[in-house]
């Protein structure tokens, strides 16, 4: 394989990612219409020659994987691995096992990617905003008030003028610092969403910013889990094959999870996910699943709805963030103003006393 060759597989990899919700309805349709798997990749390959090199390059790859091993090791390096852990665990029960676990990653993936959306959308406005926010701090500080300090004095400034200057004065002398500094305490805390455990994080997650990682985060978890137990693997089994691909943070909370499965107090698995990874909502939620007639049945169920439920209260979440946000930058902003207009009107007042004091 050449250098164009696996630039076109990796850009069809993403492409394909991308459309795999729809990509397991129609492998799950053709299953269910007892059509070989074999058959329908060889069709797909044999279309794709015609449009797309990348996808019959794929597609051709993806064939010669699954007649070595199965659809689950011709997708690694193409779907995230909790998908294939699902598909892994299926295709141990023939086709029909296999399609209705396609069908439930594809409804899966069609609500986590608009979560996902969510998320993204929630987090690009505080971002143009602190951008849109340091722009003007860097056009006042460098443009407008050296303009006036060259016209009058800094000590005949009003009060809101001298305060407008120093912060000026400590964006022209140290700017590079401070945004600097900025820069890491952001890169600092995105660090600590995924890395950081321990009590004092538990206390945090119950508050914004870091509620919003946990909502959506465990949101993600319990989906991953009644996937793989929609395709008969246990919730145990499902929770130590989640360790393979989770983060320090979540890692910490999947192994209190374990070991409150094998303590006294664990007759129903609702207790075991009280350890702070969940909102409240969904914790009760499970609490109440552990309780029905067939938990396993129950908790599924609530996998898929609670990406609907916590994509609305990240929504709700995020809604806090921009108001506060654009509180920030519009007191930001209006202080700024005040000091510029306020000085602006103590340079035309000292101008007109300078031409009446030179008229008499």
């Amino acid at each position: 394989m050449n250098l164009w060759q696996a630039l076109l597989i990796r850009q069809a990899k993403s492409a394909l990612y991308k459309d795999r919700a729809a990509y397991y309805a129609d492998l799950a349709m053709t299953l269910d219409d007892k059509i070989p798997l074999y058959s329908t990749l060889k069709k797909y390959e044999n279309r794709a020659r015609k449009k797309d090199k990348g996808r019959a390059l794929l597609y051709k790859q993806i064939l010669l994987n699954s007649m070595r091993g199965s659809l689950a090791n011709s997708l690694k390096g193409i779907v995230p691995a909790s998908e294939l852990m699902v598909l892994n665990a299926a295709q141990t029960n023939g086709d029909d096992s296999i399609a209705n676990g396609l069908r439930f990653l594809s409804e899966t993936v069609e609500k986590t990617e608009k979560m996902n959306d969510i998320m993204r959308k929630s987090l690009n406005y505080p971002i143009f905003l602190l951008v849109l926010l340091a722009a003007i701090l860097t056009g006042f500080s460098f443009y407008a008030v050296p303009v006036l300090e060259q016209i009058m004095p800094v000590s005949e400034w009003p009060p809101s003028g001298k305060a407008l200057n120093v912060v000026a004065s400590a964006i022209r002398g140290y700017g590079v610092f401070i945004f600097g500094g900025v820069g890491l305490l952001i890169a600092g805390f995105l660090y600590s969403l995924a890395h950081w455990t321990g009590s004092v994080r538990n206390r945090l997650d119950r508050h914004l910013p870091y509620s919003l990682y946990r909502d959506y985060s465990g949101a993600l978890l319990i989906v991953s889990l009644a996937s793989m137990m929609q395709a008969g693997v246990s919730l145990r089994s499902a929770l130590q094959q989640s360790l393979r691909y989770t983060t320090p943070w979540m890692e910490w909370h999947v192994k209190q999870i374990l070991r409150r499965l094998s303590s006294k107090d664990a007759a129903k698995f609702g207790y075991a996910f009280a350890t702070g990874i969940l909102s409240t909502d969904l914790e009760e939620r499970i609490a109440d699943a552990s309780e029905r007639r067939d938990p396993v049945v129950a908790f599924v169920r609530i996998g898929l709805g609670s990406i609907d439920r916590v994509g609305k209260s990240i929504a709700q979440s995020a809604e806090k963030i921009n108001t506060i946000m654009l509180l920030v930058c519009g007191l930001s902003l209006g202080a700024m103003m005040m000091g510029f207009m306020a000085t602006t009107q103590e340079l035309n007042g000292a101008v007109k006393r300078q031409i009446h004091s030179v008229g008499r």
